[in-house]
């Protein structure tokens, strides 16, 4: 494997391998690796051991860091130094309690006016006059994430062969918890993505991508951040403001999952009954994470309990764990 060139290379490399011969993908680890193997390289060279040293140097808060991010960066190093145990090489394991609790992200959730306003900012992006396509993509993009509830990486990493625009349908690949799912569109959206589809193959008829950067390729997790900050500035200034945690374009998928439930309760329909349906959609393998959206519908939307005519925590068990 190119790139490596630390001591510990070829245990890096024989991680990766075990991870990647049990079908996880590990990007985001493979890439915090490859960052720690080239701090080993410049600071530690020739240092084949994983010393304390070494992990509480690369455990360190950065400046800014959030904990959750931290925490992201020392696991796979964590992992690491378990593999070297195990096949009896010396390593020094970053103990679980490292970094210490990660912060619960509270989920900002839109009005009705503030989506609309969101979406008719989207509307409104101009195209660049260097040719790119970001104003046919802006609004296709996020109409997606929002109306089908993806994360924002699925939406982003979408192959223009996994979109069936004959039969309305998505196919999500290799999601969180590895695993695959179909998700299929409400009649407006497959329209809309038919017609943005005609509009993106004129400029780039042999993309890969279904929402193609200047090469047809992906575009990066910080384009897509950097494109929803903009649409706020424009749409929702003072969003950060509002109850929760200041807004990211993951909120689009709970807003959708909120609304989803908000429909079904208005409606008379049993929110448990369809609970299987719901976690299969937004491809979570617990189903405690599909509960926690209930409780989440109920704390933005009390007259949810007046609909239902019941209190909807007598029937769903507390959720005090992450977001799936």
């Amino acid at each position: 494997m190119s790139g490596l060139s630390s001591g510990l290379a070829t245990h890096i490399e024989s991680l990766l391998e075990v991870k990647h011969a049990i079908g996880l993908p590990y990007r985001t680890s493979e890439r915090h690796l490859r960052n720690f193997d080239a701090m080993c390289a410049k600071e530690y060279p020739g240092q084949s051991a994983l010393t304390r040293q070494m992990a509480i140097r690369w455990a360190a808060g950065r400046p800014g860091e959030h904990p959750n991010g931290q925490a992201r960066r020392i696991t796979p190093v964590r992992q690491l130094a378990k593999h070297m145990v195990g096949s009896g090489s010396d390593a020094y394991v970053i103990p679980p309690g490292v970094p210490g609790r990660q912060a619960r992200y509270c989920p900002h959730l839109y009005s009705h006016a503030q989506l609309r306003a969101i979406f008719d900012a989207a509307d409104h992006v101009t195209a660049t006059p260097w040719g790119g396509q970001r104003h046919v993509i802006i609004p296709a993009i996020f109409r997606t994430i929002y109306c089908l509830g993806l994360r924002p990486g699925e939406a982003r990493r979408l192959a223009r062969t996994d979109v069936d625009l004959a039969q309305g349908s998505i196919y999500i690949r290799e999601s969180k918890g590895h695993k695959d799912r179909r998700v299929f569109m409400s009649a407006d959206l497959h329209d809309y993505c038919r017609r943005y589809d005609a509009v993106i193959s004129v400029k780039h008829p042999q993309r890969v991508a279904f929402f193609p950067n200047h090469t047809g390729g992906f575009y990066s997790a910080s384009t897509i951040d950097c494109w929803f900050k903009e649409l706020l500035a424009a749409a929702v200034p003072d969003a950060a403001a509002g109850p929760g945690s200041p807004p990211r374009v993951y909120d689009l998928r709970h807003a959708h999952v909120v609304e989803t439930i908000n429909r079904w309760t208005r409606t008379g329909r049993d929110p448990e009954a369809l609970l299987a349906y719901l976690s299969m959609h937004l491809g979570h393998t617990n189903p405690e994470d599909t509960w926690y959206y209930f409780h989440l519908a109920a704390d933005f939307h009390p007259d949810l309990r007046i609909l239902a005519n019941t209190a909807i925590e007598s029937i769903l068990p507390e959720a005090c764990h992450g977001i799936g």
